[in-house]
This record gives C-alpha cells, structure tokens and sequence, in this order.
C-alpha cells in the first residue's frame, strides 16, 4: 500500500489460517526496509513491472496468489500486463482504475489522503489520515501507520501522483477481466476513503460472484476486521489452490 510497509499485513503474517501456506510480504521501493539502490521508475507502470521480477524470482514456478491492498491493488492490476500467472488475487481496499472508475470517482471528499501524495505532510495531517483508514480504535495501528508513513523515502509519494495526474497508468479493470484470474475483493463497508460501492457494476472475475464488504472496517480492512478478512482469504485460498 502507500505509505505504508510490509507490516500492514501482519494480522495476516501471525493468522494460523494461513499456516499452511508460504507467506512473503514485501516492502515496496523507498518504503520499509527497502532502500532506493538503483533508478526506480516510480509510477504504477514502472512499480508493476520491477514487482514482476520480484515475483517471479521468489516463486520458482510454484503455485502462488498475489495480494494487495490499496495502492497494492494498482499495482497488482498493472502487473497483469507483463508476464506474470497468478492462480488468484485478493485485492483488499481497492481503488483500481478503469474507463468509468477515474480517481475523482473512486475517492470520497474531505478526507487526508493528500499526506500519502506529498514528501512532506504535517504530523497532524497523518495522524488525522491514518484514523480515516483505520477506524477499529486500536492505537497500535495507528502508531504502526504512522512510524510507517515516516520511514518512506522521497521523492517516492510526489513522483508516484505526478505519474497518477498525468494518466500514466493502463485500464486497470479491463486488464483483470481480459487475463480472467478469480479475484477476491474486499471492501471495509465503513469506508472512509474510498467509495465502497464503485465496483458494484463494473464487470470483474468475481469469487463467488461477490464483492465483500465488512462491517466496522475502512480502508485498510485487513487490519480494521482481520477475523473477519482472514476467514474469507483463506476460504479463497483453499478453493483456488485445489481447483
């Protein structure tokens, strides 16, 4: 996600539903643990295609699903350009992009979220944008988020909206409809961010035909409701890797 590390998949990393899987989080560029050693292209595009390499290194031709959330969910839909096979997809908080789904119909008004598109944001302004996206009410994921935001390295958020604004980017819906990989998506349904509803009627290879949205979850609903999240990933992830 933006501005955030591979640690917003923690309540995922430490679920014992996922015991019997192989799990890798990864910190995106300029993010995290990641260093910026090289010249990164930084858009969703450019992000894809080095998330492409990674993938397919660390896989070694075993099975596998992708999951991400928020800007994760860009970046997975723009990796389905290159050659990359999934079994299957979780995209969780999505704000994919498509022919009626422009970023001015996908965000919600009066929120923060300017903070993860600048190098710099007042300590406030975080904090106001990380209650937004995590509404559970525990303050270790607020401090998380926070520590988070401050360990990504500019000019990573500016580069990444400038690529945004300037409509660097494919049309992400009709890229997950035409490689058809079953895709669960999943909506925190208090949403403070992004229009939960949005995807409602733009056809999509669905799971189970459904878009899930949890109660008392917003945009990072994999931390807001992870009993919940959990229960459904792995739901998903036993029917994709037996089929």
């Amino acid at each position: 996600g933006n501005s955030v590390t591979k640690r917003i998949w923690s309540k995922q990393l430490e679920s014992t539903l996922f015991s019997d899987y192989h799990l890798i989080a990864i910190d995106l560029p300029a993010s995290g643990s990641s260093e910026i050693t090289m010249e990164i292209n930084f858009s969703l595009k450019g992000l894809a295609e080095l998330l492409c390499k990674i993938v397919n290194k660390l896989i070694d031709s075993k099975p596998y699903i992708m999951a991400g959330v928020s800007l994760g969910t860009n970046i997975i839909a723009e990796m389905l350009d290159f050659e990359i096979h999934p079994l299957g997809l979780v995209l969780a908080g999505p704000c994919i992009f498509g022919t009626n789904c422009k970023v001015e119909n996908i965000a919600k008004p009066g929120t923060h979220v300017g903070v993860v598109f600048v190098d710099h944001a007042k300590d406030e302004d975080v904090v106001s944008y990380a209650n937004e996206v995590l509404i559970s009410g525990e303050e270790e994921n607020i401090k998380m988020f926070v520590e988070d935001y401050k360990s990504v390295q500019p000019p990573f958020p500016s580069v990444l909206a400038g690529s945004i604004m300037a409509g660097n980017f494919n049309d992400e819906i009709a890229l997950l409809n035409e490689k058809n990989i079953p895709a669960l998506i999943v909506f925190g349904k208090d949403e403070v961010v992004v229009d939960c509803d949005y995807l409602d009627n733009e056809p999509l290879p669905l799971w189970n035909k459904t878009i899930y949205k949890i109660e008392g979850a917003s945009h990072f609903v994999n931390m807001d409701a992870p009993e919940a999240f959990n229960k459904i990933a792995a739901e998903f992830a036993k029917d994709v890797f037996t089929k």
